[in-house]
């Protein structure tokens, strides 16, 4: 395996990536809990990319999207174009696994394929990750759903070949990355990978900005080109500035090389796991597509003569330590913005046209809108409402925003039509033994979704007491009409207690329990507001 050494002077890089590969297979067997173990797409950049791309063209998110991927393909994004390919070099797991196959064969003393960067073979093998990236991003943005979880090794291991993926496909990659990364080093970031080949195109990104910009250019004078035009655009001229250009020129990091104590012999090449040929570069900068600045050229390097640096080469020990520490502050940037920051899942407008000054609207605790499904389903409820004219939908947090001409529609009027009247059974009552039910009406705030009187109605019944029903009518604060035993006795005080409790714990889909984060809030009883009613004509609209 590893020589001492090669891990002691590259030890950064090796921290960082068999730490993430640890947790991974930590989660995978069970020692981190299911119960705080995270989604293994959670924080993967691929997805985010895919689920700005959709964005741009539907105004709408992918239902298994969230703001993490997204500010996580961000932070990606960024880092290619200003310094390198920092996640391929110290974060992805697949490269992990390709690099300690590398070093598998090498233990074994099995000789590699190699296929030399610039030949014919390269050239040609390079055309499959821009294919994929294509169709990857045509399948996503069409359907609304990541495709890329299909062909994805990460995400079929990681899941235990048990996500939303096509069993075949997903075998099919698994298999082609070990077997061509065993034989050839890093076939799969090399060839196969799609997310490699948005990386490889970013460093040229003053071309793809040029792209873009004429792509919106034509559609602003009335043309419509379809954004499938601007997708195989990136790709074809990706492609081509990879293999013909191959040295991307605004980065601000890049192995650097001192001529002066460089002794050729040619021990940097051998350890790059791309094999870039560093003799190649006598202009200070190796600034090749494929870098990924994971230093394992440096730490070969007996003389000195490889640093990391901005322009010209350097001797302080310092700069080698820049790329790793840049990976840490990124991926934390990433994870804090993530968390504070929530994309809308749709964003739509219609009926928009005749300048009227339109105002919004925001409505919490819409806890029905659970993916992109549900929210096109309330869109579809806002549109048939006279005087609405756009959304957008917060799944995470199960909020929207409602824009609408006042001159139509109040708020309080909207709100009336957004509201849904329900009624909850709590518990079984025989109206022989009990032929009248006490009715208390209560007032709340934050209780305009359906599933709301569900979750008021679980924490009455685990308060033991004897209540039976609730009803809720739309007013501000909600009207809530509690159904209990007549010889129940409970106080305004009590009332309070249970509805502004901050959880409830409930039936889960397929077994076993969840718990629901609330946020209701208890308004009062209202004043001789309680009454007889009969049971069975309770029963009867229920």
């Amino acid at each position: 395996m590893a020589r001492k050494s090669d891990i002691l002077k590259n030890w950064p890089k090796f921290l960082l990536q068999w730490g993430v590969l640890g947790a991974i297979a930590a989660s995978l067997i069970g020692i981190i809990p299911s119960e705080t173990a995270v989604d293994p797409e959670a924080y993967c950049p691929m997805g985010g990319i895919q689920a700005i791309a959709t964005y741009l063209a539907n105004h709408s998110l992918p239902c298994s999207m969230t703001s993490m991927q997204i500010m996580m393909g961000l932070v990606l994004a960024g880092a290619v174009v200003l310094f390198s390919k920092l996640f391929c070099g110290y974060i992805c797991p697949l490269g992990t696994v390709q690099d300690l196959l590398i070093r598998l064969r090498r233990h074994l003393k099995i000789k590699s394929i190699k296929i030399v960067n610039g030949s014919v073979a390269d050239k040609i093998l390079r055309i499959v990750k821009y294919a994929l990236l294509f169709l990857v991003f045509y399948m996503t943005v069409g359907a609304s759903e990541l495709f890329c979880k299909n062909i994805d090794p990460y995400y079929a291991v990681a899941t235990g070949f048990q996500g939303e993926l096509v069993l075949w496909m997903s075998i099919t990659s698994v298999c082609v990355m070990l077997a061509g990364s065993f034989v050839v080093d890093m076939f799969w970031c090399r060839y196969i990978c799609p997310l490699g080949a948005i990386s490889n195109s970013l460093k040229f990104w003053v071309w793809i900005a040029a792209l873009s910009a004429l792509w919106f250019a034509v559609n602003a004078f009335g043309l419509e080109l379809p954004w499938s035009i601007l997708l195989g655009g990136f790709c074809l001229v990706g492609y081509l500035l990879e293999i013909f250009k191959t040295r991307p020129s605004m980065q601000l990091l890049n192995v650097t090389k001192d001529e002066i104590p460089c002794n050729n012999c040619g021990l940097c090449v051998k350890k790059c796991p791309y094999h870039i040929d560093l003799r190649a570069y006598h202009n200070g900068t190796v600034n090749h597509v494929d870098c990924t600045l994971c230093g394992e050229c440096i730490a070969a390097c007996n003389t000195g003569a490889l640093n990391i640096g901005v322009s010209k080469p350097t001797r302080s020990k310092v700069w080698r330590f820049i790329p790793p520490v840049l990976t840490v502050i990124l991926i934390a940037f990433g994870i804090w913005a993530g968390n504070r920051i929530e994309v809308p899942t749709i964003d739509m407008k219609w009926n928009t046209a005749g300048g009227t000054a339109l105002e919004s609207i925001d409505v919490e605790g819409l806890r029905s809108i659970k993916c992109y499904g549900s929210a096109m389903t309330f869109k579809a409820k806002l549109q048939a409402i006279r005087g609405t004219h756009g959304v957008k939908v917060y799944v995470k947090r199960h909020a929207a925003t409602i824009l609408f001409d006042p001159a139509e529609i109040s708020r309080e009027q909207l709100m009336q039509e957004i509201f849904v009247p329900s009624r909850f059974r709590i518990q079984r009552v025989d109206p022989e033994a009990l032929p009248q039910l006490k009715c208390v009406t209560i007032r709340t705030e934050g209780m305009y979704d359906r599933y709301d009187i569900n979750y008021l109605g679980h924490l009455f019944y685990q308060t033991g007491e004897k209540i039976y029903a609730l009803e809720t009518e739309y007013a501000c604060p909600l009207i809530v009409r509690v159904y209990m035993d007549p010889a129940t006795e409970v106080d305004e005080k009590w009332f309070k207690s249970v509805v502004e409790k901050e959880e409830v714990t409930v039936p889960a889909t397929g077994g076993g329990k969840r718990t629901v984060a609330l946020d209701y809030a208890f308004v009062e009883v209202e004043e001789d507001s309680t009454c007889l009613i009969d049971t069975q004509e309770l029963l009867s609209r229920f």
